[in-house]
């Protein structure tokens, strides 16, 4: 499915608003952009046992979706 520039452009608003959550909702390891049913969606990586409901349902009309990361995330050193 192609993106409109109006579509991109309000996912890529979507992905900067949400990158903030990183550092001021508990929980959130990581943001990104994923896909559903053939439509953007922004995608939310939470360690589990964290509350996602901080978090709204829709960014700038964007489907927000979390995720479990699984566990803590650490830096590998280079």
């Amino acid at each position: 499915m192609a993106e409109n520039g109006s579509d991109s452009g309000a996912v890529d608003a979507a992905l900067v608003t949400a990158s903030r959550w990183l550092d001021d909702v508990p929980g959130v390891v990581g943001v990104g952009q994923g896909e559903a049913e053939g439509a953007p969606t922004i995608d939310v990586w939470m360690i589990p046992g964290h509350d996602p409901g901080q978090l709204p349902s829709q960014l700038l009309g964007v489907p927000v979706r979390v995720r479990d990361s699984g566990g803590p995330v650490e830096a590998q050193p280079d």
